[in-house]
Parts: C-alpha cells; sequence; structure tokens
C-alpha cells in the first residue's frame, strides 16, 4: 500500500503552470485583450521545476524538466503547440536519504525514490501536438512520432490560466472552471485577477478550489485543498511568460488523509 501510495503521489504530481516569452505591445487606455496568438514558428524553451512535499513523512522530491517546442496555425485558424521533453531530472529526501538522477543518466535510485521517479522519467524524448484556442483552452492533444501520430495521450505539462473573452484592466477579475490532468482529473474553480500592467506584461494572480475523487491501484480516494499563485503574462503573444503556483490539499485514500504541498515554477526563453 505504501508504494502504491508514493506511486500515486507522484504520478500525479506533474502539473503546467503556463509559460512564454516577451515581445514588445501597446495597449489602449489602460485596457488589454489577453489572446493566446503565438508568433508563427517561432522556437522556445522552457524550464519547468516543480516540488512535492509530502508534509507528514517529511519527504520532499524536486523534478526538473527541459522542454523545446514552436507555434503556429493550422488551416482553421486553430493555434498548434509542439512541445518535446528534453531532460528530466530528479533530486530530493526520501525517508530520510537524499536521493538523485536523470532519465538518460546515472542515478542512485532504487526501491521507493525509483517508483516515484519512473513515471515521470517515462515522459523524455516525448513529443506532444495540443489545439488550442484564443482563451488558451485546449481542445485536443496527441503524442507524436517523427511527425505522425503515435496514440492519443496527453502530456502531463498544461497551462492552468485561461483568459476572458473581452478587454480588461486593472481590477477586473474573472472565473473559470478548469481541469487539472496529471493521472488523475482533479477539479479547480479558478479566479483570476489583473492586478497590474508593467510595460508588455501583465501580473494575474490565481486563487483556486481544488476538489477531485476517483480510483488508482484498486484503491478509491479524494482531495481537496486550495491553489494559489501569480502568473505574468506577454499582452502581445498571449504566452504566460512565468509562473509561481503553490498547491495545498489533503488527499484521502486507503483511510488515510495525507497532507500534500506541490510548488511549482515555470519560466520560458
Amino acid at each position: 500500500m505504501k508504494k502504491l501510495l508514493f506511486s500515486f503521489l507522484y504520478a500525479t504530481a506533474l502539473l503546467f503552470m503556463g509559460c512564454g516569452n516577451n515581445e514588445t505591445s501597446e495597449m489602449n487606455s489602460g485596457k488589454i485583450k489577453l489572446e493566446f496568438k503565438p508568433v508563427s514558428a517561432k522556437q522556445i524553451k522552457m524550464n519547468y521545476q516543480f516540488t512535492v512535499n509530502q508534509v507528514t513523512s517529511g519527504d520532499v522530491t524536486a523534478f526538473e524538466m527541459d522542454i523545446t517546442g514552436n507555434a503556429g496555425t493550422n488551416e482553421n485558424g486553430q493555434i498548434i503547440l509542439d512541445l518535446k521533453n528534453e531532460k528530466i531530472k530528479m533530486s530530493g529526501n526520501i525517508q530520510g536519504t537524499k536521493v538523485s538522477g536523470s532519465a538518460s543518466g546515472s542515478d542512485s535510485l532504487i526501491g521507493d525514490a525509483k517508483l516515484v521517479a519512473l513515471p515521470i522519467f517515462t515522459l523524455e524524448g516525448n513529443t506532444y501536438r495540443s489545439i488550442y484556442d484564443a482563451q488558451l483552452n485546449k481542445k485536443s492533444e496527441v503524442r507524436m512520432d517523427a511527425g505522425a501520430i503515435v496514440d492519443s495521450s496527453e502530456n502531463k505539462v498544461q497551462f492552468l490560466i485561461r483568459y476572458p473573452s473581452g478587454e480588461i484592466a486593472v481590477g477586473h477579475t474573472w472565473e473559470k472552471e478548469i481541469i487539472i490532468k496529471s493521472g488523475n482529473k482533479m477539479n479547480c474553480s479558478a479566479k483570476y485577477t489583473l492586478k497590474e500592467i508593467k510595460g508588455n506584461n501583465a501580473i494575474i494572480s490565481m486563487d483556486g478550489k481544488l476538489f477531485g475523487s476517483g480510483e488508482k491501484f484498486g484503491n478509491a480516494f479524494s482531495m481537496e485543498g486550495t491553489l494559489k499563485g501569480v502568473i505574468t503574462v506577454d499582452i502581445t503573444t498571449g504566452w504566460p511568460v512565468l509562473s509561481d503556483t503553490h498547491q495545498e490539499f489533503i488527499l484521502k485514500m486507503g483511510g488515510k488523509d495525507v497532507p500534500m504541498k506541490y510548488d511549482i515554477k515555470c519560466k520560458v526563453e
């Protein structure tokens, strides 16, 4: 049961906070309209880091992913985003022992540590193609290989921000219901607030309520918690430039209440 719980906790850890690049922008009358309209064929580099803290045991595990990709539009005007997981590594402290390793290199991972890392390490080298609308709603996603569709599986990486349909000014708030997909689905009732405009960037806060339930490894589970964060968006392209989010929730599984914390950061160059 303990190994199954470890595997569930970390296999579901990999979430994506939006990230992006910098361009130039013009704003009028203090109002802006946020839309995802990335520059076609422009190469991007993402650095995505997330730390999982199992509060009761004190186990802390940090994963880091280097991702490359590009964006464009298809004949229907839909936004196509291709992302490849280039390198994945892990470090942390599990049951009082320091651990480290990478998906493509030597490591010191054995036992529970290896069980934790494997679901994430298997993502290295995978390429995913997603279709988005202007509000950053994902319409579909498939795994690709040499330009051909391999299967309909989804990447663990995903954007958490959604844009409103109209113009907004500082102080404006909007709400969205989103689904966080990472192994199992977690619902999030999210409230966004435009806190500040700095040059070409919009600073947006996110407050969300997390909840979900399901079954994993033959065990029913449920979870409840909160998500808070700050996301910086390039107004010109709609790319979220920087993301810094924090989740706290209680995982109820196998008759146990397990308090969890996730800290996730993402940057795109």
